[in-house]
């Protein structure tokens, strides 16, 4: 009865809400501290409706047991919201301007064909070891659907998931009077109505002179259930990855003119390898991007590289009846 009551909440607050200018809820009976700073603030305010419209308009759309799911997710999220966003306003606002932002966009990826049933899921500590303090603040995605089998995807996020936070945790006789921070969320981007991309975005600081973050993308195919590399979205042979390094051999020579990367790293066997990594193949609706984090092409100073690739260009190159087509 309570995702009900959710759910039906939800639905006919955004109407309410636009009108008066606030949140989806109602600011006089703010129970919270995330509530209260989300009523101070006009931009946290738009964010809370716009996501919540986002929620009516997918929810709207859907029956039962994808209504069901997706009432328990938000609920979820609610929760991980209210329990992560904590510290100083600033603080705060950052974590919900964060959260609403993929939030809002992920409900929106979700409505573009049939409800994929994917779910989120959070770890989230904070603590101090030692003299070091920590704060991790992790989200990952689960795929719950039917019949196809996603064991092995789940077990791949849950895993990464649970050894980041391990990895990010101090030693309990750290001596080092820092404050270490892992932070990880995602956005779902669906570049065909059988076929989900996982965007990860992490950021990581454990000592030393910086931190490091970056961008890895993983394809799910939802009919199979499985995790896709290029070589099953491509036809088969290897014209695909020859094609590949000289669109993005090309692109990136341009790019290092104004931000100079390793000259190494154009060098075609060099670029085969790294093409045919498929976590830096960021499927998107209408467009191909591939990443490069710091350091694969380029020093940590120039940041992360990015090529963008149109369909007229991969189509030609596509698998029959793959995820991709």
């Amino acid at each position: 009865m309570k995702i009900i009551a959710i759910v039906a909440a939800v639905t006919l607050l955004p109407f309410v809400a636009m009108a008066q200018g606030g949140p989806s809820f109602d600011c006089a009976k703010a129970s919270n501290t995330v509530e209260r700073t989300i009523c101070k603030d006009a931009e946290l305010a738009k964010a809370d409706r716009e996501m919540v419209a986002a929620f009516a308009a997918l929810s709207g759309k859907i029956a039962a047991p994808a209504k069901d799911h997706l009432a328990k997710d938000q609920t979820r999220w609610i929760v991980d919201r209210n329990g992560a966003c904590a510290g100083d306003a600033d603080e705060m606002a950052d974590c919900l301007k964060v959260r609403y932002d993929t939030r809002t966009e992920n409900l929106k990826t979700m409505a573009l064909g049939a409800y994929p049933f994917v779910s989120e899921h959070a770890i989230h500590k904070t603590g101090k070891a030692g003299k070091t303090s920590y704060t991790i603040d992790i989200r990952y995605p689960q795929f719950d659907g039917t019949p196809a089998d996603f064991g092995a995807i789940n077990r791949l996020y849950r895993d990464d998931a649970a050894h980041s936070a391990k990895e990010s945790t101090p030693p309990a006789d750290a001596a080092d009077e820092q404050k270490w921070s892992f932070e990880q969320g995602f956005l779902l981007f669906r570049p065909s109505p059988h076929a989900i991309t996982v965007s990860l975005d992490y950021y990581a600081y454990t000592g030393g002179a910086h931190g490091n973050g970056g961008t890895v993308c993983t394809l799910t195919d939802l009919r199979s259930g499985k995790s896709v590399e290029p070589g099953g979205v491509f036809a088969a042979g290897d014209k695909w990855l020859g094609e590949m390094v000289r669109l993005v051999g090309a692109d990136l020579k341009k790019q290092f003119e104004k931000n100079p990367g390793f000259d190494d790293a154009l060098q075609p066997a060099k670029l085969a390898e790294l093409m045919s990594d498929g976590t830096r193949y960021c499927w998107r609706r209408g467009k191909l991007q591939i990443v490069f984090n710091a350091y694969e092409v380029g020093p940590y100073a120039a940041g992360a590289y990015q090529v963008d690739i149109a369909p007229a260009a991969y189509k030609p190159l596509l698998r029959a009846g793959g995820p991709i087509d």
